[in-house]
């Protein structure tokens, strides 16, 4: 996921103990649009979805969304609200 258009900044998390195999990610976009294109556009994201659907690739598969209205302090440099970069 490096130099997608619209996307400030990405980090992928593994779970311990029993969740071993569940990992997630969590990504700030600048706009929905940007975000849209990504997930569901062409490219290696949509590939993978549809190789989940034919081979059921995990047990589950979850895609949240929320909208940031307040922050404080930065992620990487990037204000999440807004996408600025913190000089």
């Amino acid at each position: 996921m490096t130099a997608v258009p619209g996307l400030l900044a990405q980090h992928s998390f593994s779970c311990t103990g029993d969740r071993t195999v569940d990992g997630f990610t969590v990504s700030l976009w600048s706009d929905q649009a940007s975000m849209s294109a990504w997930a569901y556009g062409p490219g290696t994201h949509r590939l993978l979805i549809e190789q989940h659907r034919a081979e059921a690739m995990s047990d589950r598969l979850s895609f949240t969304r929320c909208r940031i209205v307040r922050s404080e302090g930065s992620w990487y440099g990037w204000s999440p609200v807004g996408g600025r970069h913190d000089s």
